[in-house]
């Protein structure tokens, strides 16, 4: 109670500096309530993972349909319900709200590494610019959704990278037995699950690459199919992009039948 006491002093201050305090920390609050699941910062750190090789109008937030430039690689290719919210990234957090750029429904990270874009824009008025800003930082977007065990999952987004450095760009998703990173089942069990090509549809560039295939300045699609390990009932859909490199997402999906 004391707490609230000392910011309702702030707002009466004629400066208005405690006014913006509060709405900031509501805005914040409000955020939690928007995502699914809980926010697992950064994921796994960078130093973790296996050292890898490099290896290509108008607010409308309905994704484009499925057309026929699919690379889908599993014959058993899904179908169905778009399990994310705001997949195509065109609701964002009023600027006014908060420091930094957050899409409705993703989990925030908490830094300026996304960025609202609405000049290089594959679908719609928006998309996201990852681009990090500093050696160690990594860009990150991500979106926890409830998924049925040993059922196939197709996940699929455009991409478009404007500048590509070192270890660049890759997806970085997460299976979970339970709505928390707590729940997070290990990279050494999804190995142990899926075949060496398997695994990179969820840790890399898609089937047997290490880094999304990053032809410059040209829209590109993910689209690949995979199956839910029996023990996930949670799905975190997740793109890195590390420091140095530019990268735009749009249209993103993760397809349930």
């Amino acid at each position: 109670m004391d707490f609230f006491v000392y910011f309702c002093t702030l707002a009466a201050d004629n400066s208005g500096i405690g006014m913006r305090l509060i709405v900031r920390i509501m805005a914040l609050l409000s955020l939690a309530c928007l995502v699914g699941c809980t926010p697992d910062e950064y994921a796994v750190p960078e130093a973790q993972e296996p050292a890898v090789t490099d290896s290509g109008g108008g607010g409308n937030d309905t994704p484009p349909p499925i057309d026929p430039d699919t690379t889908a690689t599993d014959t058993n290719v899904v179908v169905g319900v778009n399990l994310l919210q705001n997949g195509g990234l065109e609701r964002w957090v009023d600027a006014l709200m908060t420091p930094y750029d957050v899409p409705e429904d993703w989990l925030p990270h908490n830094n300026y590494n996304v960025r609202k874009n609405s000049e290089v824009v594959h679908f719609g008025s928006y998309s996201a610019r990852m681009s990090s800003l500093e050696t160690g930082s990594t860009a990150r977007l991500d979106q926890c959704v409830a998924v049925t065990p040993g059922t196939k999952i197709r996940i699929r987004f455009r991409y478009r990278v404007e500048q590509w450095k070192s270890k660049g760009a890759r997806t970085y998703c997460y299976f979970r037995t339970g709505a928390a990173e707590a729940y997070n089942i290990s990279a050494d069990e999804l190995r142990a699950f899926y075949s060496a090509e398997e695994y990179y549809i969820i840790r890399g560039g898609g089937r047997g690459l290490t880094y999304l295939p990053h032809d410059l300045d040209v829209w590109k699609l993910f689209d690949e199919t995979i199956t839910v390990p029996p023990t996930a009932h949670y799905f975190v859909f997740g793109i890195n992009s590390y420091h140095g490199t530019t990268l735009y997402v749009d249209d993103c999906q993760v397809l349930a039948p």
